[in-house]
């Protein structure tokens, strides 16, 4: 009798590499899925971080502006202001030129120790970074009778409200930020910053 043929059992080799292949697939869409996620969550940690420093940077320059009592805006990235501080000895609040500068993409305030007409910041004896990334160079405008002034415009010496707009007769100053955030590589595209916009009078000014 012819001996009975065993039973082979196994991959043959179309079927190893069809296997191979669907594996590879299956592997390849799972690192897209995951790469797609990262960059989502570095995405929206990028803009979260935009929305924090621009709510800071508008928070902080507001209140020293309803604070003022006298205003001068330099340039569109530079406002000067008089802004009585808390004396750490308890007496009458300090008026203090405070500065406000934007550069590259820094806006800080500055705590100057020259006169406040002097355009000028020097003995500075505090630095704070309100904003980075800043993607605008028009951060403050002059407003007088709810009109854009011309620069450098200034808050007049004594205000009643009653007189026409005019470069020295300012008493609302406009903050305008847009920011950005890219750390990490898969930030989302700088030309689309998250845009802030603000203002207020100043203390005991309207206009």
């Amino acid at each position: 009798m012819a001996p009975a043929w065993k039973e082979e059992s196994g991959w043959t080799l179309l079927e190893m590499v069809l296997g191979m292949l669907l594996s590879l697939s299956i592997a390849a869409a799972s690192l897209m899925v995951l790469q797609t996620t990262l960059r989502s969550q570095s995405a929206t940690g990028s803009r979260l971080a935009a929305q924090d420093d621009g709510t800071f940077a508008m928070l902080r320059m507001t209140k020293d502006i309803r604070a003022a009592t006298a205003a001068t805006v330099q340039d569109a990235r530079t406002l000067d202001l008089i802004v009585p501080l808390h004396d750490p000895a308890g007496g009458t609040p300090i008026e203090t030129h405070v500065r406000y500068a934007c550069a590259g993409e820094t806006c800080a305030r500055y705590v100057c120790g020259t006169p406040f007409v002097s355009n000028s910041c020097g003995s500075v004896t505090s630095v704070v970074v309100v904003a980075q990334g800043v993607a605008n160079s028009d951060n403050f405008r002059g407003v007088s009778r709810g009109a854009d002034q011309p620069f450098p415009s200034s808050t007049p010496a004594s205000f009643t409200g009653g007189a026409t707009a005019a470069p020295n007769n300012v008493g609302f100053i406009s903050v305008h930020v847009q920011v950005t955030r890219t750390e990490g590589a898969m930030a989302w595209r700088s030309s689309h910053p998250l845009d802030f916009l603000d203002g207020a009078d100043l203390e005991n000014f309207t206009n």
